[in-house]
């Protein structure tokens, strides 16, 4: 082309008249297979290589032999201030310049990286420049794009699990890249199959989204899996996503993808992303692999809030069920362990509660008991024997029964659980059982007392001052043979109250057992004039609140 071009028609004229120094200029241009272009004379006549002719786009070849002055107007603006400084002799460079051109026929975002040089022929006067350059737009393109995906990929896990918050906030991400997606809408399956209008960003025309279908090729993307082009958005939606849509300036959006959003591993789409193209980038290949990649970290933050979701709703599944599971079991143990304890109608002033450790599935081994006396007395006993289950629940029933046998036999508290010594060293899982038995005479308010290695009873007197039972106490059932058990006595007066009771009631972890007791008295002595129901209720709310991981019984008696 250069050969045949006429120049003689060009400032620079015919070839044979061209001066040593054009000559040498424009064969380093043309040996090399660097892009360069050469611009001569004042009139600034463009030479240039076949590195270089791609960089004109649809200008090319019809540049050759013109001024560079008339073939890039659309950036001279940009270039003309470094043309005077080289030809003043001074030499430019520039890296990844943006430069917006039309070489195309359309405002097209580019960048490039150049230096321009002056010519010197000799006795110095500069005639000419020489431009080496390389387009970085690609490298450019991919950095940019590289960021946001791996700031996409790196949203953290999803762990509300919620889909539309999560496709918003990659939508988020997405709309600080506009100059490479104009806008983004995201269409889901919803629970009936149909697609839905999940979340969307950077979208100027509203009534695109108001209608109640799903586009075509929203559907056709979620249908087959593949991905479709729309184009004429600009005439059918003027303003769609116009607005800062890409440094270049602003412009209508014509072309959009739609990308089917694909799991690893499912057979079909959970949805679709549909990315606007810049109007001012070529959608080429590495623009439809960047669209691509985009979509599947979109798809993978869609299946991750997904994933999270149904683990959440299986969780909660599984935890109601357990809880139901748990509550039925609690009801049986405690049915069953309150048929064991009985009775069901207690005598005037009486009260008395059970309840199973917090979270258990079995009966237990703590137990109480009210018997009357043929003298008008009566007998209590609270006891709590080691370990959970059914052969703690039948050790406690043996002793229950054995226990209330020996007081209507014995009107001793002491004689009932020397003898129970006795029988619980025959009875395997009896051992170290703890028990506290009193005999109370109503008429007399005398009260007669031993304790098996249990915790004192508490009495509480009408002006609020608490006493611990603790004149009768040794060690546990079965743990000395032949011991003799002690006893205690005290006089109760009108309108005290006497409380016997199991560790349940007042031991917590991480605290001294003085503490609990001392927190017991002071809820009795608060409810002293409180009727005995009353008084169990409120020490049920009082103590027993904080869920305990032991059993509890207890016994109440308002003298």
């Amino acid at each position: 082309m250069i050969l045949e071009h006429d120049w003689g028609a060009t400032a620079l004229g015919p070839q044979a008249d061209w001066s040593p120094t054009l000559r040498t200029a424009v064969s380093s241009a043309l040996n090399s297979r660097f892009p360069f272009l050469l611009m001569w004379g004042p009139e600034l006549v463009m030479v240039y290589n076949d590195a270089y002719a791609p960089m004109l786009g649809a200008r090319h070849p019809a540049a050759l032999g013109h001024s560079a002055r008339e073939v890039w107007s659309d950036i001279w603006a940009a270039l003309d201030p470094m043309v005077e400084e080289v030809m003043a002799g001074r030499a430019t460079y520039s890296e990844d310049l943006p430069l917006v051109m039309t070489r195309n026929g359309w405002e097209e975002e580019t960048y490039f990286s150049f230096s321009f040089s002056p010519v010197v022929e000799p006795g110095g006067r500069v005639v000419g420049l020489l431009d080496t350059v390389v387009e970085t737009t690609h490298r450019v393109l991919a950095a940019r794009r590289l960021g946001l995906l791996q700031r996409l990929g790196s949203l953290p896990r999803a762990a509300h699990g919620d889909t539309t918050e999560a496709v918003s906030t990659a939508l988020g991400i997405l709309a600080e890249a506009r100059s490479d997606c104009p806008f983004g809408i995201v269409y889901l399956t919803g629970d009936a199959g149909e697609p839905r209008l999940a979340a969307a960003q950077g979208v100027g025309v509203q009534g695109y989204l108001a209608g109640e279908s799903v586009p075509d090729p929203v559907l056709r993307a979620m249908a087959t899996g593949e991905i479709q082009t729309v184009t004429g958005l600009a005439d059918r939606f003027p303003g769609l996503a116009s607005v800062g849509a890409s440094p270049v300036g602003q412009a209508d959006v014509d072309t959009a993808v739609v990308l089917p959003l694909t799991a690893a591993g499912a057979l079909q789409p959970v949805g679709a992303l549909v990315l606007g193209v810049s109007p001012h980038l070529p959608l080429d290949d590495d623009y439809r692999i960047f669209l691509s990649l985009a979509a599947g970290q979109v798809a993978a933050t869609v299946t991750d809030a997904q994933a999270v979701a149904t683990e959440r709703r299986r969780a909660e599944e599984r935890a109601e069920s357990e809880r139901a599971r748990a509550q039925f079991f609690t009801d049986v143990a405690v049915t069953l362990q309150r048929a064991v304890l009985g009775p069901t109608v207690l005598p005037a002033g009486f009260a008395v509660h059970y309840e199973p450790a917090t979270g258990t599935l079995e009966v237990g081994g703590d137990w109480y008991d009210v018997v009357d006396l043929p003298d008008g007395g009566y007998g209590v006993v609270v006891g709590d024997v080691v370990g959970r289950g059914l052969p703690a629940a039948a050790v406690m029933g043996q002793l229950r029964s054995a226990g209330r046998a020996l007081l209507l036999e014995s009107r001793s508290p002491a004689h009932v659980l020397s003898a129970l010594d006795r029988f619980a060293a025959l009875v395997p899982g009896a051992a170290v059982s703890t028990v506290f038995c009193a005999v109370i005479d109503p008429r007399t308010g005398s009260i007669r007392y031993s304790s098996a290695g249990h915790p004192p009873a508490l009495l509480v007197h009408a002006d609020g001052t608490v006493r611990q039972l603790e004149g009768g106490s040794a060690v546990p059932l079965a743990v000395v043979e032949g011991g003799k058990r002690p006893e205690g006595e005290l006089h109760m007066p009108p309108g005290s109250t006497l409380l016997l009771y199991t560790d349940g009631l007042i031991e917590r972890r991480d605290e001294a057992l003085d503490e609990g007791i001392t927190r017991a008295a002071e809820a009795l002595a608060e409810g002293r004039d409180l009727g005995p129901a009353q008084l169990g209720a409120l020490l049920t709310e009082r103590l027993l609140a904080d869920a305990p991981d032991d059993d509890v019984a207890f016994v109440l008696f308002r003298c």
